[in-house]
């Protein structure tokens, strides 16, 4: 008599990608260096003293970082296929039983079995996400938090020569992007489509999220604010063109903070809040609007006090 296989089978391989997935997603030597990493330390003294770099520990962590890209595609191919298993067998059985007369145990058995095969595929989703936070703490986060951190050593507080300077020879903006453009294309070429539209997910609600609390640590000029309003718009007018995702949602609050940061007079503000706020759903607080406007330094303390939001 012939029995399906027991989803619990499919429990080992899953066990298999897990384990190298915890292993984590290697960082290369320099950035090891760059951290201070005693064991990249090592490798350069070792190195000065047989008078040669040894390139094998670079070597192995460029394999090392190519098999966990491999295995996420594995476990994103192992999900999909054990659910088009699912559905395949289930059509199978619906005409198997349409056409002849099954039992009741046997028809619970079934369904039991498939109801298995989904648990299973959830799991490995799961452990895609899994994953995914793993790259996204080891290889995203360490390098794009600074490349915004220097959004702080540009001046906002600027006046028309710097500003026209600016935008002749962009201070920060522009080499953001080209940062992000090479650190993306090693994950576009290993990855599959839709991890690295997951990816790149995660990388603009990080990049949104760094960038809001760094903006609040600033200060600004009128020609400041204007300065970030373009900054801004460039970065997300980038990030559109590398997902097929909408991100302008992520980047609201952002762009309502770059809209404040332009007003000419603290009580413009009114012209856009409240029932003048026409189809504009405002994502910040009253107090975060006062927050934002007390970044300009030319707009007094007492007008931002007096305003009713």
């Amino acid at each position: 008599m012939k029995t399906l296989l027991s989803p619990m089978s499919l429990h080992h391989p899953r066990e298999v990608l897990c384990n190298k997935l915890r292993m984590g997603f290697p960082a290369t030597t320099f950035q090891d260096i760059q951290r201070g990493v005693t064991s990249a330390v090592n490798l350069m003294q070792s190195s000065l003293q047989q008078g040669k770099f040894d390139t094998k520990g670079i070597e192995s962590n460029d394999e090392a970082k190519m098999s966990f890209l491999v295995c996420l595609n594995n476990v994103e191919v192992c999900s999909e296929n054990i659910m088009t298993l699912k559905k395949n067998l289930e059509n199978d059985c619906r005409k198997l039983f349409n056409t002849e007369s099954g039992s009741d145990q046997a028809k619970a058995k079934i369904d039991s079995c498939l109801c298995d095969l989904a648990s299973v595929s959830n799991k490995f989703r799961d452990l895609l996400q899994e994953g995914l936070g793993e790259l996204n703490n080891t290889a995203i986060k360490p390098q794009v938090k600074p490349w915004i951190n220097l959004f702080l050593s540009v001046s906002h507080n600027i006046e028309e020569e710097e500003f026209n300077d600016y935008e002749a020879n962009d201070p920060w903006v522009q080499q953001f992007i080209v940062n992000l453009e090479q650190l993306m294309s090693e994950f576009k070429a290993g990855l599959s489509a839709i991890i690295y539209e997951n990816l790149t997910s995660l990388l603009t609600s990080l990049i949104a999220m760094v960038l809001e609390k760094v903006i609040l640590k600033s200060t600004f000029s009128r020609l400041g604010g204007l300065q970030f309003d373009k900054e801004l718009r460039s970065l997300i007018a980038y990030l559109t063109t590398v997902t097929t995702w909408t991100i302008r949602d992520k980047f609201a609050r952002l762009s309502q903070m770059a809209t404040i940061l332009n007003l000419e007079r603290v009580t413009e503000i009114l012209d856009y809040w409240g029932p003048n706020s026409g189809p504009l759903t405002w994502r910040l607080t009253p107090a975060e609007v006062r927050q934002v406007l007390a970044l300009r330094i030319d707009f007094r303390s007492e007008d931002i006090k007096r305003l009713r939001l």
